[in-house]
């Protein structure tokens, strides 16, 4: 049996120091008590997040009481927009957040009704509260709700035609030869028969897939044996089309219930997601760390929370598990010992290969989120052991970006004992546009060491500048004599080819650097700084670059100042909906009015 090892899972904290996925996905909310209060999808999970992370005087009552309500966020990765939209149904369906229910803008979400005291029930969309009938939903996006409905129509051949109409009907109208409707208006179908297809309808709708697909498959096979081939063949055209839904999307599985665990890893830290599925849909999403950081193999970590996990989920019947790497031979033993096959291994092929890419997906983004930092403590105690200085109880590190000399912006990241202090990052951009590393270096370490005095502040022990000894000697040249008491300089810089694997550390008092790269806790150190000065820095970076180039073409309009720009390109969500704008949409913004319409709209049009 592998080693044993405490595994903790991790939600995250929502606060703005949290970089969300530029990536389409679903984003579930929690508040203080971890209970889930609402689900929501997004082509960009970062666009939309953020956009909770700030009050707004047009919220409504109910989006300032969800906002003030969260407390924690996870999020689960998509390919593509219409998986995560999929997938919000599904766990809206499956759990029923309050807010999902209760959250409205100006109008009521629709919902899908089919109803139950006819006696041909018909199925039809509505935003009212329908008397005598099943309702599925609501639906926070209609697209969805009529695609489900074109499905259940295409399959179950439900009518959606008013009363009225279907009383009055001597032939079948045009759905029926579209094969959207059986036609019961004229008895193309028995009452007893549309009332098993109503019934399948109603369950398909209720997420019960596999109890439909096997009704379906029992009446082709008993019309097939009945040489009734006719009849046969149409059930097999409905099982047909449910099966090609679940192939198209990437959120279905094939198997009914099934446990999706991956394992990556970087230099600092593992993580390990699972993926449950129920029914065919997928209805969570976990991250898991090792609480300790054992020098162990992948191999073997993974072994030991394998085994953890089986033991606390032996009071399920049975367990399917998908893993993208294979467990060890003692873990596979492990296995074995349970009778019946109540433990199952499923082996990776194409078909399941969308499900461990999404759990992979998962895993590489919980990596980033993790704030497990147990080690750094030690890890600065031995990096002012290298350098000679008697403590470092904060560490402050610089880096540039920017484009061909253009948007030039410096990070200032924040380290202590007990790990980043992303509360204290900061960012600047540099006043002089001038491809120069070095000087934007020194302007933003200046600034930086003013700042802090002026604030009476405590400097930092050490600082961190990404380069080597050509940028450190820059700094140097421009600090006084007292900072340079009060502060140790280094520069980090990599080895031959850029190889991370053999970086070296530059001293101001001596020209022979430090290779750190037979000290693993030093190394593993210096590589969590540098990249996360290098990974703040770009963040703003590009940020910046996206203002810039969105703000630019507004800022060419006389009369159209910072303040009317901001208004323009949050009302109309970007640039390229701006444009599109008429003069009366333009004067629907706060303070534009016909005059300052026109000039914008004349603008664009010429």
């Amino acid at each position: 049996m592998a080693k044993q090892l405490q595994f903790s899972k991790k939600v995250s904290i929502f606060n703005n120091t949290i970089e969300f996925p530029e990536s389409p996905g679903v984003y579930k909310f929690y508040n203080d008590s971890e209970d889930i209060i609402y689900i929501g999808k997004a082509k960009i999970l970062s666009n939309r997040l953020s956009s909770y992370l700030s009050s707004n005087k047009d919220d409504t009552r109910k989006l300032q009481r969800l906002k003030k309500s969260i407390k924690f966020v996870e999020f689960i990765i998509t390919d593509t927009e219409s998986d995560a939209l999929l997938l919000e149904q599904s766990l809206i369906r499956k759990i029923k957040p309050p807010f999902n229910i209760q959250f409205r803008d100006d109008k009521s979400y629709p919902a899908i009704h089919i109803s139950s005291k006819h006696e041909f029930p018909a199925i039809f969309m509505s935003r009212k509260k329908e008397k005598n009938t099943t309702k599925f939903g609501p639906f926070a996006n209609v697209g969805a709700m009529k695609e489900n409905i074109n499905l259940v129509r295409s399959v179950f051949k439900i009518r959606n035609c008013k009363d009225l109409i279907f009383n009055n009907r001597s032939r079948p109208c045009i759905e029926y030869q579209l094969e959207k409707c059986s036609a019961p208006c004229v008895s193309e179908i028995s009452k007893i028969e549309y009332a098993q297809e109503v019934k399948d309808a109603n369950k398909f709708l209720s997420g019960e897939t596999e109890s439909v697909l096997k009704n379906l498959y029992d009446k082709m096979d008993k019309y097939s044996q009945n040489k009734d081939y006719e009849r046969a063949i149409l059930y097999r055209e409905k099982i047909k089309s449910i099966r090609s839904i679940e192939r198209k999307q990437n959120i279905l599985s094939n198997f009914k219930n099934l446990d999706v665990i991956s394992i990556k890893t970087n230099k600092i830290q593992t993580c390990i997601s699972v993926i449950i599925v129920e029914d065919g849909w997928i209805q969570s999403s976990s991250n898991y760390y090792p609480e300790k950081n054992e020098p162990l193999s992948i191999s073997d970590l993974f072994s030991a929370f394998l085994e953890n996990y089986i033991s606390m989920n032996l009071d399920r019947k049975k367990i399917n598990i998908l893993c993208n790497i294979k467990p060890s031979v003692d873990t596979q033993d492990f296995i074995n010992s349970f009778r019946s096959n109540k433990v199952k291994i499923l082996s990776k092929n194409s078909s399941n290969k969308a499900l461990i890419e999404l759990s992979e997906s998962q895993a590489e983004d919980g990596l980033l989120r993790n704030r497990n930092f147990i080690w750094v403590e030690d890890s600065i105690k031995e990096l002012s052991r290298r350098l000679e200085l008697r403590s470092i109880n904060r560490i402050e590190a610089f880096d540039i970006s920017h484009t061909s000399g253009k948007e030039v912006s410096a990070s200032c990241v924040v380290f202590d004992n007990s790990g980043p202090r992303k509360k204290d990052y900061r960012l600047m951009n540099i006043k002089e546009n001038q491809n120069n590393d070095y000087a934007a270096l020194g302007e933003a370490i200046s600034r930086r060491i003013k700042n802090i005095n002026s604030k009476k502040g405590k400097l930092p022990e050490l600082i961190v500048i990404d380069g080597g000894r050509g940028q450190l000697n820059s700094v140097i040249k421009k600090l006084n004599k007292n900072v340079l008491n009060e502060v140790s300089f280094i520069a980090i810089s990599k080895g031959p080819n850029r190889n991370e694997k053999y970086d070296f550390i530059h001293l101001t008092h001596s020209s022979k650097p430090i290779e750190i790269n037979s000290n693993r806790s030093l190394a593993k150190l210096v590589q969590l700084i540098r990249n996360e000065s290098h990974r703040f820095s770009l963040f703003h970076h590009r940020r910046r670059r996206k203002k810039s180039f969105m703000n630019s073409e507004l800022d060419l309009i006389d009369g159209i100042g910072q303040k009317y720009s901001k208004r323009l390109i949050r009302h109309f969500g970007g640039i390229l909906n701006l444009k599109q704008a008429s003069i009366s949409d333009l004067q629907k913004v706060n303070g534009i009015g016909p005059k300052k319409a026109k000039i914008i709209f004349e603008s664009f049009m010429g």
